[in-house]
């Protein structure tokens, strides 16, 4: 793949003077009329889609970017139009990753038509999992010019014969949000798509990728290109004005008393709202959208009606109504989780409010970027930190985010199951010799690198589902076989099965809830499980009490003014990414090394510190007056460096300094392991507790965490308790488990890392949870017959026994390979945990014996108290912590 950039103009000259001119003169009259000229975007792109080049543009939203993208096809249509050779096919493929960004470009596309004169000649339909069984008749009678699409509508559409000519002239597909779909299955499903609708193209597709905060380019132009093709880079530099500010409730003091914290965050984001027109509030999980909607509904009751919740659980009508309602301008704030962070048009927006870090500057800039969306706005981010530490997160976020500087995209490698679905797609429609699917495959990124190996064992499953399953089961799992020396499907009811199970989003268990004739949403059935009737949650932003349970939803009545039990859907936090917990863990360092001078200089040093950072050379600004030179506060340092109050930097120094006083500040080149014995009334004195301060986010100490786990087992035996963080983890364990330094170090050994991986995760809930979704997408487990949904206990039960099958028997079976690689790799991250052992032999380590919880291990600690607590439950057990530390070490000095 050859990427080239294209250098940046000066942006959006008048469209006479630059690539419009190239256009048609209706489109130009057009631009010219509508907007007066084209933006940068715009103008760098036209150029290579006239042209016919594939093109990646990279540019902020509100940039033009979706019209930079259409704006070649556009001219191409009517140029064939004038020409008299427009056929009722499609000419452009628009995909999105999400259902409601088609709606949008649907309606946006109107006016365009309209303006250039087309409205009666060029069509546009929407193919998506929403479009009606009529609707899509009448698409496959009359196909569009300009289809918009999901990855998974384009995958149904592409074996079918009904829609094999209507396919068959397609110039451009445009792909919205890539960034969306670089790190993930559905990606790698879109590219296999595009080859196999690239083979059957003669003249080939001009690939038009859209992006927004992503790095780097090149990579993601051979995402969308695949192997061996040129793609331009194009990257509009048109800086909208961005604000990014930190909102923390901590004054002076950074442990305050139960609930001040949670209780103030709320009395801030209220006044927000009350001076803006509109606001959205982004949450890192759906039971916080729920928890704050609830909240602020209560802080602000004559504006309660204009707050809404919106998060993916919730009903598709539900959520549309809250889109239309701020569109409209109805609204003032909506409270969400990840569901409108991509293109949705959403109308004028004043700010954005993060509640803690999004855990990567991508997200936060894209977040950012729902604000002032137009051109010549300001975009405005607010994060708001609810801790200390999360202060401390905050700070680095704002900064890296102001700068753009952004974590690098690192996209799926190799889904086996991927691949099963597609190969049985490419069996429906023919005429594939084996050097044909190798050829189609490999040209897609995510597959470049397959093996013949791992190949032969796909196509081995999908002819009777392997060593294991094909003597006695091949007609039930064989979907494909060789007729002539290329590839087909044994019967129709293959066919039927896969058209009804296309996709790479597997069935979860969930529960519909209903309230009156209306369905509002989704929860887990784990959660219903432990309701019984009477008891009341929060779903929508309302209060409702559950009256009745059925097999696949439960009704519920308002339950208005009542006290709630709030679910706690996708529990699991994000992770933090790799650049933002570097930069976090280069600011520690550097706050180490600027306090440790600063406690030299004044004598107040501990003595668990005295070692070679007591040494280190005290930074000139820390010096004294009789130094020479003017003292700067180390609290000056802090705000001037990134943009903060004074009294939130004193709240961090009290905090590193509290921290100092019985162990050390964690840094980039020390490992910290603190061990602590709770002696508080009613602890257990057998256990031990071993808090180690690895800086490399939540998913790479989920992984680090359970290879020690498993070494220390399989060192001394006896199981471990294991909570995770993204700065840490903590084990508590037996007596007879508690190990000396250099024991610790044995266990942290790099050698055998993924062995040790892959047998602490044997007998582990998680694979046979991915392997459920991998055997759904790999057409294993069918989530559905044709004309019907199947009950979710019927695919659990069929996945158990298939799993224990295979795990006994055929351990190289590629849909168990495949449930090991995305519990490692996506779940996990063993590459980051791999990479920080192989540091650790270059790591200074300290062991120390602490009295207490430190106050860098509060976190990790109310974390084990409760997993996912409430936002206000966490800062009670903080402070439980705190003033249990203060009465073990006495008052600061």
């Amino acid at each position: 793949m050859v990427a080239r950039r294209s250098p940046a103009k000066s942006p959006a000259l008048p469209s006479d003077e630059t690539a419009g001119a190239e256009l048609h003169p209706r489109v130009r009259r057009w631009i010219k009329k509508a907007f007066g000229k084209l933006t940068q975007a715009q103008e760098l792109t036209l150029p290579h889609i006239l042209a016919g080049r594939s093109v990646l543009l990279s540019s902020p939203t509100g940039s033009g970017k979706t019209l930079a993208g259409f704006l070649g096809v556009l001219d191409h249509l009517q140029r064939a139009h004038e020409a008299g050779t427009l056929k009722p096919r499609i000419q452009c493929v628009y995909v999105s990753p999400l259902r409601a960004l088609t709606y949008d470009i649907q309606k946006n596309l109107l006016p365009a038509l309209k303006g250039i004169g087309l409205e009666d000649i060029v069509r546009v339909g929407t193919r998506t999992g929403d479009t009606t069984a009529s609707e899509r008749a009448a698409l496959k009678r009359k196909p569009p010019h300009i289809l918009l699409t999901t990855p998974e509508s384009l995958a149904i559409l592409l074996p079918q014969a009904g829609w094999a000519e209507a396919l068959s002239e397609v110039r451009f597909v445009i792909v919205d949000e890539l960034h969306a779909l670089a790190e993930n299955k559905r990606g790698a499903h879109l590219m296999l798509c595009l080859e196999r609708l690239q083979r059957r193209v003669p003249e080939g597709l001009t690939r038009i990728g859209l992006s927004a905060t992503a790095a780097p380019l090149p990579l993601l132009a051979e995402l969308l290109v695949g192997q061996g093709r040129v793609c331009e880079i194009v990257e509009a530099r048109m800086e909208r004005r961005r604000r990014v500010e930190v909102l923390s409730p901590i004054r002076r003091d950074p442990y305050p008393p139960s609930g001040y914290t949670a209780h103030r965050v709320m009395q801030d984001i209220a006044g927000i709202v009350e001076r803006s027109r509109n606001v959205i509030v982004f949450c890192n999980t759906r039971s916080g959208t729920e928890s704050i909607t609830l909240r602020l509904k209560n802080a602000l009751p004559k504006l309660a009606a204009k707050i809404e919740a919106h998060h993916a659980s919730l009903d598709r009508d539900v959520r549309l109504e809250v889109e239309d309602k701020l569109k409209n301008g109805e609204l003032r704030a909506v409270v969400c989780s990840t569901s409108l962070e991509l293109g949705v048009d959403i109308g004028s927006v004043d700010c954005v409010v993060m509640i803690s870090t999004p855990k990567g500057i991508s997200r936060a800039l894209q977040r950012i970027g729902r604000s002032g969306h137009s051109i010549h706005t300001e975009s405005h981010g607010i994060l708001v930190a609810t801790n200390v530490n999360d202060l401390m997160e905050c700070i680095v976020c704002a900064e890296m985010t102001r700068a753009v500087r952004l974590d690098a995209v690192r996209p799926l490698e190799r889904p086996l199951d991927v691949l099963a679905q597609h190969l049985v797609g490419m069996a429906m429609e023919g005429g594939y010799t084996r050097e044909d699917v190798v050829e189609t495959v490999r040209a897609a990124f995510a597959f470049r690198d397959l093996t013949e190996a791992e190949l032969d064992r796909v196509l081995n499953y999908l002819e009777g589902g392997g060593r294991s399953l094909e003597r006695q089961y091949r007609e039930n799992f064989g979907k494909i076989l060789w007729v002539d020396d290329k590839l087909a499907i044994p019967n129709k009811k293959v066919e039927r099965e896969y058209l009804v199970n296309i996709g790479v989003i597997h069935t979860e268990g969930t529960i519909s809830v209903i309230l009156g004739k209306r369905r509002l949403g989704q929860v887990e059935e784990s959660f219903v499980k432990r309701l019984k009737v009477g008891d009341i949650f929060v779903l929508a932003g309302r209060m409702v009490r559950l009256v009745e349970t059925g097999v696949a939803e439960i009704r519920v009545e308002d339950a208005t003014g009542k006290l709630p039990t709030v679910p706690s859907w996708n529990a699991n936090k994000m992770p933090l990414a790799s650049g933002l917990a570097h930069e976090v863990a280069l600011l520690r360092t550097e706050l180490a090394r600027r306090m440790m001078g600063e406690l030299e200089a004044g004598g107040m040093l501990a003595g668990a510190l005295k070692g070679p950072e007591a040494t280190g050379t005290v930074a000139p600004h820390l010096r004294g007056p009789e130094a020479g030179g003017t003292p700067v506060l180390l609290s000056d340092w802090l705000v001037e460096r990134f943009e903060i109050s004074q009294t939130n930097a004193e709240a961090i120094l009290r905090h590193c300094r509290n921290q100092l006083r019985v162990s050390r500040i964690p840094t980039f080149d020390t490992f910290l392991v603190e061990r602590f014995v709770d002696e508080s009334p009613g602890a257990d004195p057998e256990l031990v507790h071993f808090f180690f301060h690895s800086l490399i986010g939540r998913s790479a100490n989920d992984a680090l965490s359970r290879i020690i786990s498993h070494r220390l087992k399989e060192a001394v035996g006896g199981n471990t308790m294991v909570t995770i963080d993204d700065y840490g983890f903590l084990l508590t364990v037996k007596s007879f488990q508690d190990l000396e330094l250099e024991a610790w170090k044995e266990l942290f050994l790099p050698e055998h890392a993924e062995r040790d991986m892959h047998a602490a995760l044997e007998h582990s809930e998680l694979v046979k949870w991915n392997f459920r979704g991998v055997a759904q997408t790999g057409l294993m487990v069918p989530r559905n017959r044709p004309g019907k949904e199947r009950r979710l206990k019927e695919l659990r039960w069929n996945a158990e026994i298939l799993f224990r099958v295979l795990t006994e028997h055929e351990p190289d079976h590629p849909m168990l390979v495949q449930s090991y690689r995305e519990a490692t790799h996506t779940y996990l991250d063993l590459p980051r945990a791999v990479e920080f052992l192989q540091r650790t032999a270059g790591l200074e380590w300290h062991l120390i014996p602490v009295p207490v919880v430190t106050p860098f291990s509060f976190g990790i600690f109310a974390s084990k108290i409760k997993e996912g607590m409430m936002m206000e439950d966490p800062e009670e057990a903080i402070e439980r912590l705190w003033r249990e530390f203060e009465r073990k070490t006495g008052p600061e000095r």
